[in-house]
């Protein structure tokens, strides 16, 4: 089973006017393309050149795909799709491209990849606990 660990720790909330305890996941260092091409070519048994041959052609078409206003689905991971948030105005003549503030992509996980989410463990690190020495929780 999967696992995320949790540190919680003292913050100031400014909206609260006040200092209270919050949990957080606890981020662990990034994996880059190198590292996951490289365990994805090990896995399948393909060879390392093709891999990065068809990711690097599949990362191109999904850039380019979204960015000209398709919804994007990677089996198995969910859906990607561009866009905006715009200022709102008495009239339409007003509204258009100009009112446009943030461009964003919104990302919407895969039922599967949602039901995985649900049942990841979730374990809390205490910093002053011992028993998470060397695990490479350090947050």
């Amino acid at each position: 089973m999967a696992k995320v660990w949790l540190k919680t720790k003292l913050q100031n909330l400014a909206m609260k006017k006040k200092e209270a305890y919050v949990t957080r996941s606890v981020t662990l260092p990034r994996i880059d393309k190198e590292q996951l091409l490289e365990r994805a070519a090990d896995n399948s048994g393909i060879s390392r050149g093709i891999v990065y041959a068809a990711a690097d052609a599949i990362c191109r078409e999904f850039e380019n795909q979204l960015l000209n206003g398709h919804s994007v689905e990677i089996p198995l991971v969910g859906s990607f799709r561009f866009g905006v948030n715009a200022k709102a105005t008495d009239t339409e003549k007003e509204a258009g491209a100009a009112q446009v503030y943030r461009r964003k992509i919104l990302y919407l996980p895969s039922k599967a990849l949602w039901r995985k989410l649900q049942q990841v463990r979730l374990i809390g690190v205490n910093e002053d606990d011992d028993s998470n020495a060397g695990s490479g929780i350090n947050g």
